[in-house]
């Protein structure tokens, strides 16, 4: 096997079978699918006895565990012995090269991670910058401000070896997900790479708490049929640049917003009797002080 991938499953028995077909659709590589259920209830096992028939899939039926079940992903991953592991949201979808595009990215690191770009309800998609390669979003991994989601995650079966715990409940005020990438960044000479290519299909369910399970299941009916479409990936790509495009016109607009606040701050008595206090020589003196004795 050349990927095992591993689909965390609870109550989406409605939207878990467009996950796993889209896992089973992998081109390029040989994969194994683990979906491990965390307490699943009948609904989901006839939902998943379809693909029970292909030997390349899985199904650990587990009761439910501790908060989100990750000691089952744990004991689930004891059983494979494929060079890396990759996961799947049972709400989310692969694009076919995205195994392949993992194996690549991991030749080099030991964790790696696709595009950081989600799809919003109205079908727009929205880029949220993070770079594993770059020290300061790895920094950001650590403090707990970004680089979550499970479905564009990926890592060598080596570093997982080498994690001082493995998949394990997260305390109640962090993300399960950023608890577990957390674990990577403490492997001596950690290397992580962020994809410059969207293999993968993201649909946050807290933006879609509005739509009912029926609904949902027909929103990824419409991307699945897309990515069948051999046009896709050129429509994607296209997509992608005009989600970058709207991320930088964000930023400039925050930008143009703090300077000016900052301007509106400076026109203040208080900022001028600030500046006229730190200018007076004593104020100056004490200052150089307080820098030579540091």
């Amino acid at each position: 096997m050349d990927a095992t991938i591993l689909i965390p499953t609870f109550r989406h028995a409605v939207l878990l079978p467009y996950a796993v077909r889209s896992a089973l659709a992998q081109e390029g590589v040989e994969i194994e699918l683990f979906v491990v259920g965390d307490g699943v209830e009948d609904d989901t096992r006839a939902a998943l006895e379809p693909f029970l028939a292909d030997p390349r899939v899985r199904f650990f039926d587990r009761r439910k565990g501790q908060r989100n079940g990750e000691r089952l992903r744990h004991e689930a991953l004891q059983e494979s012995t494929a060079p890396i592991v990759c996961y799947l949201a049972d709400d989310n979808l692969f694009l076919p090269g995205h195994v392949a595009q993992m194996r690549a990215l991991l030749e080099r690191a030991d964790f790696a991670q696709d595009l950081p770009v989600n799809i919003w309800a109205d079908g727009s998609l929205r880029y949220n910058a993070f770079d594993l390669g770059n020290p300061v979003f790895v920094e950001r991994l650590a403090a707990g401000l970004g680089g979550g989601g499970l479905t564009r995650a990926a890592h060598t079966r080596d570093a997982y070896d080498r994690l001082p715990y493995g998949w394990r409940p997260a305390p109640a005020d962090i993300a399960t997900d950023i608890y577990m990438w957390q674990q990577f960044l403490t492997i001596p000479g950690f290397t992580g790479v962020t994809s410059d290519h969207l293999t993968s299909l993201i649909f946050p369910s807290p933006l879609r708490t509005h739509m009912t399970a029926e609904e949902r299941a027909a929103e990824l009916e419409v991307w699945q049929g897309r990515i069948r479409d051999p046009q896709f990936p050129a429509v994607l790509d296209a997509m992608v640049a005009t989600a970058a495009r709207r991320a930088a016109e964000r930023l400039k607009l925050k930008s143009v917003r703090l300077e000016r606040e900052l301007e509106r701050i400076q026109r203040t008595r208080w900022w001028r009797a600030r500046r006229a206090v730190a200018k007076l020589k004593p104020v100056r003196a004490l200052r150089a002080r307080c820098r030579d004795r540091s």
